[in-house]
């Protein structure tokens, strides 16, 4: 994950901290969560091209998930040494 460990050495040239980085990605999991909730709990009848289109976005909304709680899993992994030496 060399790209993850670009983001993070320059997340810290901007002084962004390991745990201000984890904290927007538990925000983004925590927006990403609550939007596939309210789509999973619309029981509307949208017809059948509409409902094909809340299955895709459903899809990519998981997808998102499992990539967000992936870096969280990698970042926390991480020593703080590590971070500031990258």
């Amino acid at each position: 994950m060399n790209w993850v460990d670009a983001l993070l050495k320059k997340s810290c040239d901007r002084t962004l901290t390991k745990s201000e980085v984890l904290h927007s990605l538990f925000h983004m999991i925590e927006v990403n969560e609550n939007t596939l909730n309210q789509i999973q709990s619309d029981k509307t009848d949208f017809g059948p091209e509409l409902e094909k289109l809340k299955e895709t976005e459903i899809k990519d909304i998981d997808f998102h998930l499992k990539y967000y709680r992936g870096l969280v899993n990698y970042i926390s992994n991480l020593k703080d040494t590590k971070v500031l030496e990258i």
